[in-house]
């Protein structure tokens, strides 16, 4: 992204509403033509839009959501340019179906086990399985950053979220979400809905694409940044 690209959307993040061209050159002192070229990239990564009638107008997308299409971008474009073919083929997105809480937890095991850099974790608050919990702290054994958001935190877990962090667990509190999310490495994620009256009817989703992982993980950094440190 060129300098003057990044001082356009810089413009446009700074503005209430959709800018001209016309506009957005008076603010720059460029011309009306150069706002078109230098809109384009960012068009094309995902960060600005641009309305479908003329004289068309443009909107910066928000600063946490153009970071997460930014990166999304820049991945694409490092694999196709230095990934050999095999490699790029199995960054291909791949992703199966969750039918049950408990199924979440089991595969919850196996992947805290394999993890090597992070586990994130957006939970209800609920009291977690002895293998799970065994499996996250030998995770912190090796080093593996572990965070939880609670959706659920009371007095009645309070206890409970405690002996979480004596185990090197980070937990903080956040307002309600309504899903269930695990990310595991920025690389796999696990969602799930979030019922509280009949959580066997929940069902969830695996999916295997670390560009995705990449937006959500921006996502979950941007709750955790927010949410109250218990």
């Amino acid at each position: 992204m060129s300098p003057q690209s990044q001082l356009l959307y810089q413009t446009l993040l700074a503005s209430s509403c959709p800018q001209s061209a016309k506009q957005l050159a008076a603010i720059l002192h460029i011309y009306p033509n150069t706002v078109y070229r230098l809109a384009g990239p960012l068009i094309k990564m995902g960060i600005v839009s641009k309305t479908d009638r003329y004289p068309y107008q443009f909107l910066a997308k928000p600063i946490e959501e153009g970071l997460s299409l930014y990166l999304l971008h820049q991945d694409e474009w490092f694999s196709q340019r230095f990934f050999q073919t095999k490699s790029i083929q199995s960054k291909q997105i791949q992703f199966s179906f969750i039918q049950s809480r408990d199924e979440l937890f089991n595969v919850s095991i196996d992947e805290t086990k394999k993890a090597l850099q992070s586990v994130d974790l957006l939970r209800s608050g609920g009291e977690i399985p002895a293998d799970l919990m065994l499996a996250l702290v030998e995770a912190k054994k090796k080093n593996v950053f572990t965070r939880m958001l609670i959706q659920d935190y009371s007095p009645e877990n309070a206890e409970l979220i405690s002996n979480w962090k004596k185990n090197g667990i980070f937990v903080r509190k956040t307002t309600l979400r309504h899903i269930r999310l695990m990310i595991y490495d920025s690389k796999i994620v696990y969602f799930m809905s979030y019922r509280h009256s009949d959580s066997g009817k929940d069902i969830g989703m695996k999916i295997s694409y670390p560009p995705f992982a990449a937006i959500l993980s921006q996502l979950f950094n941007s709750w955790w940044k927010k949410a109250e440190k218990i």
